[in-house]
This record gives structure tokens, sequence and C-alpha cells, in this order.
């Protein structure tokens, strides 16, 4: 009577060792394909995110004079102001995006949300400006012109 106990436990062992391990693979594989736990997916990082200072502006705009001056090489006028325009509004589209919008301004360094349209126009007149410093041969004679004229103006409201 005994070995027949033992042997109907060994049958159920034997049947949910089965059961396990038919169910166990396909359990582990879709955890492991489709991460079940959701505490993995959680973001780590910081949310908050930190305004534009003056080294990043600068890296951002070195990035696109040379952006400009690369892809003008060897063209016309608008491709000059394709690219200008490309450079200008990914310029605009990171201080959006991984600054919010802010930057730091001033000597105290005090958060300040830019006019995505104002900061496009002064960016497309630095990178014209840094264009001409780099690689002036590829700006066109008209842009030139009014970059100078622009640059006159500017120069001449700050004296006043």
């Amino acid at each position: 009577m005994l070995s027949l106990y033992y042997e109907k436990c060994s049958s159920t062992n034997m049947i949910l060792s089965k059961l396990f391990k038919l169910f166990s693979t396909p359990l582990f594989i879709s955890a492991f394909f489709f991460n079940i736990n959701p505490k993995l997916n959680e973001v780590k990082a910081s949310n908050k995110m930190k305004p534009a200072e003056d080294s990043d502006l600068v890296l951002y705009q070195n990035m696109g004079i040379s952006y400009v001056c690369s892809s003008s090489r060897d063209s016309n006028e608008s491709d000059f102001k394709k690219s200008l325009s490309v450079a200008s509004t990914l310029f605009v589209t990171v201080v959006e995006q991984k600054h919010g919008g802010m930057i730091l301004v001033g000597k105290k360094k005090e958060r300040q949300r830019v006019n995505p349209s104002n900061l496009y126009n002064t960016v497309s007149f630095r990178l014209i400006g840094g264009a001409l410093d780099i690689c002036p041969d590829y700006v066109p004679e008209n842009l030139k012109i009014e970059f100078k004229k622009e640059l006159k103006r500017l120069e001449d409201s700050k004296k006043k």
C-alpha cells in the first residue's frame, strides 16, 4: 500500500514537473521580450529641464554654421537659404525640446523663456555672420549686403 502511495506521488510530481516546463518556457520568453515588469519601464532620468547656457548656445550656433557652410558649398542662393533655414529651425527646436524654451540671460543668469520666432530670426542673423567669418565665399552677395546693413543698424542703435 505504501509503495502504491509513492508511485502515485512520483507520477503526480512528474506531471507537475512536465506542466511547469511546458508553461515556464513561454512565460520566461514573453517576460524577456515584452518586459512584464512595469517598474523596469519607469524613466530614471530627471524630467526637470535645464535652461540653455551660453556654452550650449555657442555649441548649437557653431554646429549650425558648420552645417550651413558644408551644405552650401558649390550651390546657389536658394540652397544657401534652405540650409540656413534648416540650421535655424534645428537650433530653435533643440532649445525648445532639450531646454524647454528657456535660456539663461544676463550677468545674474536669470531664466527667460524665448519666443521661437524671435530666436529663429536672431539665430539666422548670427549664422549668416558666422558663415561670413568661416566660409565667406559660400554666402550669396545680396545676403552679405543685407547682413552688413542690419549689423550697422544694430551698432548705431546701441550707440544711442
